[in-house]
């Protein structure tokens, strides 16, 4: 190689280096300052606890949602004028949030509260000056031992990750379903927009009739994650993907699952997963993903869009190229999004249209499908 070759080729890797490691720091700050933002603002609600009807506004909101009310909608029982500097402060700590996520400024609230209440309790069990209010913390669930809760007075206080108290618990964290539909929404309407993703493929018969091939998602299982008690539901997302019809460009596609909730259970959706008539050889790929709450919806898109095609190359359009698509999306997430925030569940490689699978378990061994082809006719 020439010396000017191998200096333009050592520049290069230099700056894709650099812009790695940039992401990769980027991603972290954002991660702090998402787990930083609900902090506070647990802070923030166990300090209320002893303002005189904060307490009920509470146990009524939860009394219908135990599994999570936006934090705004308890505060509005409470101060329905926003007149308390606390009311502001968590406003202001909720549009904070939707920013770090990568969301549009106007949207629904994310900041959400839940009770954790053992069988055979209930959340007015416990005196309202006694509640413990508790946060996630950051890094990989998997690893969690511990979690800090606060008490009225700012303490804190230690609970065991693995072993769930005996007593109820507020927890205050993201609501991860409202922040899930929205960032798939931003993320393909971004796909869209870069050529990555196409309008369907409507197949129209010699007298005119239309149709549309679809695989749908009859049952499916997740095996046991062992998950933190304080976690709750999973909020889970498909990445479905392939190749471009016309065009040596990757096609993909996210869905959410929202239903999905928790592992060792059997789901029975009906839920179509692969619209047919956008995939070269009729032959796609299926990617599950759990957001547990930290995912920046525009480094997604990045990811999928600017990271997938930089880690693929120039390519021939082949088959073979379908699954080294599946690989690239795996590869162009940060490695920091394999911890807390974005999970990888499992993979479905190569499935083909007008194939119907039984049990078919993915590539991690992680998830069990049953799917099922489906025409739909006008």
């Amino acid at each position: 190689m020439k010396p000017q070759g191998l200096f333009r080729c050592c520049v290069t890797a230099l700056l894709l280096l650099a812009s790695a490691t940039a992401v990769a720091q980027t991603a972290r700050i954002q991660r702090a300052d998402v787990q930083a933002i609900t902090d506070a603002s647990a802070r923030d609600v166990a300090a209320l606890i002893a303002q005189p009807g904060f307490a009920t506004a509470v146990t009524g909101a939860l009394a219908a949602r135990p599994d999570g009310v936006p934090l705004a909608r308890v505060m509005a029982r409470f101060d329905p004028q926003a007149r308390t500097q606390a009311a502001r402060t968590l406003a202001a700590q909720d549009r904070q949030l939707r920013q770090r996520k990568g969301l549009p400024a106007a949207g629904a609230e994310l900041l959400q509260l839940r009770a954790y209440v053992p069988a055979g309790a209930r959340l007015t069990d416990v005196p309202a000056a006694q509640l413990w209010v508790a946060v996630l913390p950051r890094g990989d669930d998997r690893h969690w031992t511990t979690l800090t809760a606060y008490d009225l007075q700012g303490r804190r206080h230690t609970l065991d990750a693995r072993t769930a108290p005996a007593f109820p618990v507020l927890i205050v964290d993201v609501d991860t379903r409202t922040a899930v539909e929205e960032g798939m929404a931003l993320v393909n309407a971004g796909l869209q927009a870069r050529g990555l993703q196409s309008p369907e493929r409507i197949r129209l018969a010699a007298n005119g009739s239309a149709s549309l091939d679809l695989t749908r998602l009859d049952r499916i299982r997740l095996a046991d994650d062992q998950e933190p008690w304080a976690l709750g539901g999973a909020e889970v997302f498909a990445v479905v993907s392939g190749l471009q019809i016309g065009a040596a460009e990757p096609e993909m596609a996210t869905l959410t699952l929202p239903y999905l909730d928790h592992d060792n259970t059997d789901y029975t959706p009906g839920q179509p997963l692969v619209i047919w008539g956008n995939y070269r050889f009729d032959a796609a790929n299926v990617q599950l993903f759990e957001d547990d709450g930290d995912t920046n919806y525009q480094d997604l898109l990045v990811a999928l869009s600017d990271g997938v095609k930089a880690a693929l190359g120039a390519f021939a359009p082949e088959y073979a190229v379908i699954a080294d698509i599946a690989g690239a999306i795996l590869k162009a997430m940060p490695t920091t999004w394999f911890a807390n925030d974005t999970d990888y569940l499992d993979g479905f490689y190569l499935l083909q249209r007008g194939q119907a699978y039984t049990d078919r378990m993915g590539a991690a061994n992680n998830a069990k499908v049953t799917l099922t082809p489906v025409t739909l006719t006008e």
